[in-house]
Formats: structure tokens, C-alpha cells, sequence
């Protein structure tokens, strides 16, 4: 049986249309034109990353994820 990891991502879209797709779990980014190139290029990376690592080797960094209201003018 493969062995799976849960990793939190975020994707942005970019003000030329893009997107940027980033892992903070693992430290990676990658881009696309659009939403899904961007996702399949950074699982991409991911899967590159871990090939070859057991668990114990993956490195994950601790991520809180939130939404901030400031206010502005």
C-alpha cells in the first residue's frame, strides 16, 4: 500500500490571470496559467520532493492558516 501525506496549499490568482500555487507545509511554490496547471505543477513538485523519503524524512513545517480584516483609508 502507498504510503500518504495531507498537506494544506494555497492558490492565488495573479493580476495577469496566473496562478501561483504554494505548499507552506513543505516550503514550495509553483505557477500555472491557470488554476489547474498551477495545482497539477505543484503536486508535481511535491511528489518530486518526497520520492524516495520515508516519513521520518519529510520535513513538514508548522502552518496556521487565517484571514485577517485591516482596515484601510
Amino acid at each position: 500500500m502507498r504510503e500518504e501525506i495531507s498537506v494544506s496549499t494555497i492558490l492565488v490568482e495573479l493580476p495577469d490571470g496566473s496562478y501561483r500555487a504554494d505548499c507552506p507545509d513543505l516550503g514550495l511554490s509553483s505557477m500555472g496559467s491557470n488554476f489547474d496547471t498551477a495545482l497539477s505543477n505543484l503536486k508535481e513538485a511535491i511528489l518530486q520532493y518526497v520520492e524516495g523519503k520515508s516519513r521520518a524524512e519529510i520535513q513538514l513545517y508548522a502552518v496556521k492558516c487565517m484571514k485577517l480584516k485591516i482596515p484601510v483609508g
